[in-house]
């Protein structure tokens, strides 16, 4: 039944393409760089997902047939906190909150935040910069609250704390040529946050507080962003004394989500169907969860742990908070690359087609990213239970870092748990503060 819904979609879908906006392209290019035509796009799509389809039905069957809570994802919250900005969020618990504007070397231009100290009067001498996930911002790192949320707790212990923002997301959705409105606004990867968003951020940082180095702590996306710019700026190792990945991603050959093992193939083709601007905000979110709770016929709260991993037993109390800061707007291009990655289980620049990559790489395949230029001490958190970032995945990357300072494992959490857990602070924040003070002892 559910491949027959997953045929009437497609169908449907397939009718569109004369009326929606069907290609974009990227700053390298004058031609959409898209690989195949719009059809054979579709069609090779349609046989990547029939193909997943068939090895996926136990886990989805599981997954359906839980006892769970009913949950809205998108009904409205009793808390507060859930529609607090960040600056109103941080003034609220008692926390300094400066914001600082940037512009990267291709025009966009970025809020980050910065928490220069906590409630307890603890001085440090360390910089620590927190850089977020996939369609998140520098929110996510103080939602949890005093004594939970990772931002907190670094002030509270006296670290100069920053928090990053990628191109795209609420906090950046300003260019110095063009208008967020615009399809080339949109015109970028997370390979692009790791040329170019991450660098002037962390100089910005070290600049301000007249460091020479700093700390940095990435989740999910923070991660992947992390390791584009010391492969492809290896001059910045020099300026990160430790870097800490959270659920971290790169490869995503062994990715377990169901959804995102389906959808993956096909996120070219989807792209250029779905979202005339190339863009995901929250009403698209809506309306595609809610026809795919439909065509399961289980409730959101489902879907929503089949891309991240089982249910959390961490997240009810912030939940409600957590989805009134998130998702954020990112672009398409984002998750594309992404299913690049989970297709071909590499961990490699953007796939052009084998016209453009020649013209654009020399090579009729993008060239992976060059783990063997990360210098930087690295310590990793994972867990099995995460189903973006799986152990096998993890343990690849492992084996391509050259300078592996810890590896932790993590039991129970999800993907999200990393963030929003409500024991993360005891299971992994904790740890990371003694990291870096005996790092820092050391160093």
């Amino acid at each position: 039944m559910f491949a027959q819904h997953t045929l009437l979609v497609s169908l449907v879908l397939i009718t569109r393409c004369h009326s929606q906006h069907v290609g974009y392209k990227l700053s390298k290019s004058s031609e959409p760089p898209i690989r195949l035509g719009i059809l054979d796009s579709f069609v090779q799509g349609v046989h990547d997902i029939a193909t997943v389809l068939s090895s996926v039905p136990d886990t989805i069957s599981i997954l359906l047939n839980q006892d769970e809570e009913q949950i809205n994802l998108y009904a409205p919250s009793d808390n507060e906190d859930a529609y607090l900005n960040i600056t109103q969020l941080t003034a609220k618990y008692g926390y300094p909150c400066e914001e600082h504007s940037v512009e990267t070397e291709d025009g966009y231009i970025i809020n980050m935040h910065r928490i220069p100290h906590g409630r307890k009067n603890r001085m440090n001498n360390s910089t620590v910069f927190l850089m977020h996930g996939f369609m998140d911002s520098s929110d996510s790192w103080i939602l949890q609250g005093p004594d939970k949320a990772l931002a907190y707790i670094l002030a509270d212990e006296g670290f100069d704390v920053w928090l990053g923002n990628a191109r795209g997301n609420k906090h950046a959705l300003r260019h110095n040529t063009l208008n967020r409105n615009q399809s080339d606004f949109w015109d970028f990867t997370w390979e692009d946050m790791g040329i170019y968003d991450l660098p002037v951020m962390i100089d910005h940082a070290l600049n301000v507080t007249d460091k020479e180095s700093l700390y940095y702590i990435g989740y999910s996306q923070g991660t992947t962003s992390f390791f584009v710019m010391t492969s492809l700026k290896p001059e910045y190792n020099d300026k990160i004394k430790m870097m800490f990945a959270l659920a971290p991603v790169a490869w995503m050959a062994n990715v377990r989500s169901p959804l995102v093992k389906m959808f993956s193939p096909a996120f070219n083709f989807l792209s250029n169907v779905l979202w005339d601007y190339n863009f995901i905000n929250t009403e698209f979110l809506e309306s595609f969860s809610g026809t795919i709770c439909g065509i399961l016929g289980t409730n959101c709260h489902s879907v929503m742990y089949m891309i991240v991993g089982h249910d959390s037993k961490y997240m009810n109390d912030v939940m409600p908070v957590m989805l009134g800061h998130m998702p954020t707007t990112s672009s398409t291009l984002q998750l594309v690359h992404y299913g690049q990655l989970v297709k071909s289980g590499r961990f490699c620049r953007f796939d052009f087609g084998a016209q453009r990559n020649m013209e654009i790489y020399g090579a009729e395949y993008p060239p992976d990213y060059d783990l063997s230029n990360v210098a930087v001490p690295v310590v990793l958190y994972f867990s099995e239970n995460d189903w973006l970032a799986d152990i096998a995945d993890v343990q690849i990357l492992e084996h391509h870092l050259q300078n592996i300072y810890e590896s932790n494992y993590i039991q129970d959490f999800n993907h999200l748990d990393f963030l929003y857990a409500s024991k993360a602070n005891e299971i992994i924040y904790s740890k990371i503060v003694t990291q870096i003070l005996d790092f820092a002892e050391v160093d």
